[in-house]
């Protein structure tokens, strides 16, 4: 378990929870109703719409949860809920899970790439050095909570260089050869982790890392160039999932996985299924699910009528939008609906090396011709938010608004000034390519809301949709030509990923790629600064450079409905950003806890 040090150091990035947990919960407008609803013995899920009501009567009918279940959770101005309990009931073993995914079979050697295909079915095989608490029992309102995984424990020495980490006894590999059911050992883990920061694309979390020391079978360390203050949260994440030496060494390691996780890879087919049996010798609970498959659906039509008829248990964005809800709970009043918190929000994405895009007054300009009172309205139906790409909660105390000057200058809708920057810049007619890949229904929208933006000030706005592979492989290979409506930045589940990962010349989640020698100065600064306050500052000079240099213009976003089956239990997607807990890449670690109430 973490030593009272790590709890420290831990503090100086997030405060004390409490009082976090308060700026966010007054900042979402939940002050006053964070928690509706008491105690009930009604088995019926706390996402139906009964239980969704914004108040009143209803409210006293609805479970209001515990610890274990999970507690209800809901903005009183909201039509869902952000997180509601497991209903009382013994869980039932058997089935499969079916579920219906937009991303496509890819690369699966975990180094590679931060992409749904290359990483989701990972999960599913292999376990994490470190857990993060996910699912029900998640706060949707708190940081990540780091717990036990394949270490049982783990300390931090007193200067701060030296992690030494506990694996957790008599854990073993999937009895399938070339791994045989052999003994899972330290330097199982010690070897992931150093090809993690050797090669492919999460280097940047171990930019601080001298070496790795194995000291016997149950016990190695890290060795740190200097303290660094989020060091661990990484090892508990989606990205650093612990995979086997024999399968780099026999080159097998893209394409397929033996692990010591939940699940053992079946079949994993192109454009169409993953399937997976359940682990039968799972060594951290047992395995309730007989099995798992990922059907891969990319077109929301056909995931929409697979839902519909039953033949799935979760669609991946069956639903953006709250009329999308309503339309799916006319149908089946049953459905379980919970929303995800909105304190960041998707952006604009250039390659800020291309040379259309090197002169900032056409940076600012394109921002400025955004007016994101009018995406929200066409693309999220009125509720949504404009804010920055880096969580608000890092550095405010309130949700910051234009009118505070908390979001800079050029997130307003000024297409006048927009006219007079690009004249200025001699780009009057300019015309820029937009590839973009159609994530969810808000990601297939966009390029349409925007494009009579563009039009407007005097932008040509060219391009279109490609496919899954061809947009993740220019994405998150920085190889951007131009310009995307779809530029997802990297998932974040601590602080260095938004003032480090995401801004920093060299790091590989810096997909924009631009070269600002102050933010890389301030990014280093702020890895290694201990005092909260001080930290706390530099981020700030982050958040307004970013914003002034429009590096990523940020767009509107809405709030994210997701929506389970009746019968589906034990998974929740309720974490807030920044957060570790998203149905596109977590089911690896919930599944073990899934179960089919049939």
């Amino acid at each position: 378990m973490p030593t009272e040090q790590d709890l420290d150091l831990s503090r100086t990035l997030f405060g004390r929870r409490t009082v976090l947990r308060g700026s966010l919960l007054a900042g979402a407008g939940l002050a006053a109703a964070a928690l509706i609803g008491c105690g009930s013995d009604d088995d019926s899920g706390s996402g139906t719409p009964e239980a969704s009501a914004t108040g009143t009567s209803a409210a006293s009918n609805i479970d209001q949860g515990d610890a274990e279940r999970g507690k209800y959770v809901k903005d009183a101005s909201l039509p869902y809920p952000y997180n509601f309990p497991e209903p009382k009931k013994e869980a039932k073993s058997g089935g499969i899970m079916k579920v219906a995914a937009t991303w496509d079979v890819s690369d699966i050697d975990p180094t590679v790439s931060a992409a749904g295909g290359t990483v989701t079915v990972p999960n599913m095989i292999y376990n994490r050095l470190l857990g993060i608490q996910r699912g029900p029992k998640a706060d949707p309102f708190n940081q990540p909570v780091l717990e036990p995984e394949l270490a049982k424990s783990w300390e931090r020495s007193p200067d701060g260089l030296t992690f030494t980490f506990k694996i957790t006894p008599g854990i073993k590999w999937q009895n399938l050869a070339p791994l045989n059911g052999r003994p899972f050992v330290a330097a199982d883990a010690a070897y992931a982790l150093e090809r993690y920061s050797k090669t492919g694309a999460h280097q940047q979390y171990y930019s601080n890392v001298s070496g790795f020391e194995v000291v016997d079978d149950l016990t190695f360390k890290i060795k740190m160039k200097r303290p660094v203050v989020d060091f661990l949260n990484p090892l508990g994440s989606n990205k650093q999932t612990i995979f086997p030496k024999e399968l780099v060494d026999d080159g097998t390691i893209n394409k397929r996985g033996i692990g010591t996780g939940p699940m053992i890879l079946k079949e994993l087919t192109t454009s169409q299924r993953v399937t997976f049996d359940k682990n039968p010798d799972y060594w951290e609970r047992k395995v309730l699910l007989d099995g798992f498959e990922f059907r891969i659906m990319p077109d929301l039509a056909a995931r929409l009528a697979a839902f519909r008829a039953g033949q799935i248990d979760y669609a991946y964005a069956v639903a953006s939008t709250f009329g999308d809800v309503k339309n799916l709970l006319s149908q089946n009043a049953n459905l379980q609906v919970n929303l995800l918190p909105v304190t960041a929000v998707r952006s604009l994405a250039f390659n800020c090396q291309n040379p259309k895009f090197t002169d900032v007054r056409v940076r600012r300009a394109i921002s400025l011709a955004m007016n994101r009172d009018t995406m929200t309205q066409l693309i999220f139906e009125g509720f949504g938010k404009s804010l920055n790409v880096i969580p608000w909660t890092y550095i405010f105390d309130k949700e910051p608004t234009f009118a505070t000057g908390n979001l800079g200058k050029w997130a307003t809708y000024d297409p006048t000034q927009a006219k007079q920057l690009l004249a200025a810049a001699g780009q009057s007619s300019l015309t820029i390519n937009n590839i973009f890949y159609p994530y969810t229904g808000a990601y297939e929208k966009t390029p349409e809301v925007l494009l009579p933006m563009l039009k407007d000030v005097g932008i040509t706005m060219t391009g279109g949709k490609v496919d899954y592979t061809e947009f993740n492989s220019q994405w998150t290979g920085r190889k951007l030509p131009e310009f995307s409506t779809s530029g997802w930045l990297t998932t974040g589940f601590d602080a260095d990923n938004y003032f480090y990962g995401q801004v920093h010349s060299k790091s590989t989640g810096n997909r924009s790629q631009f070269v600002d020698p102050d933010i890389d100065s301030w990014a280093e600064a702020q890895q290694v600064e201990l005092s909260p306050d001080k930290r706390k500052e530099i981020w700030r000079k982050i958040w307004d450079k970013d914003l002034d240099q429009a590096y990523r213009p940020p767009f509107s976003d809405g709030f994210t409905p997701e929506v389970l089956q009746p019968w589906l239990r034990g998974i929740r997607w309720s974490g807030s950003a920044p957060g570790d807990n998203s149905s596109y890449y977590n089911w690896g670690d919930q599944v073990s806890y899934g179960w089919l109430d049939k």
